[in-house]
């Protein structure tokens, strides 16, 4: 019979609480403070009190080898699929959705994404794609696959409080993060690092978040 460390009881119930608790700070803030400020604040929350503290408590020491590349491994085919597999969603919103809005929002705005989805990817990698292959490094269920499904379902938060914008709405915005989630977790499991999935969910963010912006607040 497997016995869960304290740490490991923790983090299981840590992922489905930060769900629910941010549905219902973002669905209070917009209430409060309105669409554009009460969404602001919603992620603020998220970072401040789950994307920083958790990391920071479970990782310690162990966080610098994170930001590491598998230069052991790098050219094995395995890794060159793997990093092919983690440029999808890149590749992918760069065609659906920077390239048609760029033209229309301007570089202000896109400068505007990149400095969100650099403070949001590092951070979010931190704590859904670091803390968990390191504390379940021999569980694929609880390494990379739970950690994923909730990535995904917190996606509910931002995705209730307002409309992404995208085609097929929040069943689109929330499958989207898990299909993402699915490859950079598998990546970070699989070799035990963050760095190249952060780079791709920087860039993903970038061109995701520039026709955020523009069709929601600045078209």
């Amino acid at each position: 019979m497997h016995t869960w460390s304290k740490e490991q009881k923790i983090l299981l119930i840590l992922a489905p609480t930060l769900v629910v608790l941010q549905i219902v700070f973002f669905q209070l803030f917009v209430h409060f403070f309105g669409d554009t400020w009460g969404y602001l604040l919603g992620y603020v929350v998220y970072w401040l009190v789950w994307c920083i503290p958790v990391p920071l408590l479970f990782l310690k020491q162990k966080q610098s080898r994170l930001w590491t590349f598998p230069t052991s491994a790098s050219k094995s085919w395995v890794h060159i699929l793997s990093i092919s597999l983690i440029s999808l969603p890149v590749i992918a919103t760069f065609f659906a959705v920077f390239a048609p809005y760029i033209s229309l929002a301007g570089w202000k705005i896109a400068l505007l994404a990149l400095l969100f989805a650099l403070i949001n990817a590092p951070l979010e990698e931190r704590l859904w794609r670091g803390v968990f292959p390191v504390y379940f490094p021999h569980s694929r269920l609880f390494g990379f696959l739970y950690p994923t499904l909730f990535f995904g379902l917190w996606h509910l938060a931002p995705a209730l409080a307002k409309d992404s914008g995208m085609d097929g709405g929040i069943l689109s915005f929330v499958g989207g993060a898990l299909f993402m989630g699915l490859l950079w977790a598998w990546y970070s499991y699989r070799f035990k690092t963050i760095l190249p999935t952060t780079v791709a969910h920087i860039l993903t963010n970038t061109f995701a978040f520039t026709g955020f912006l523009y069709v929601n607040w600045f078209s």
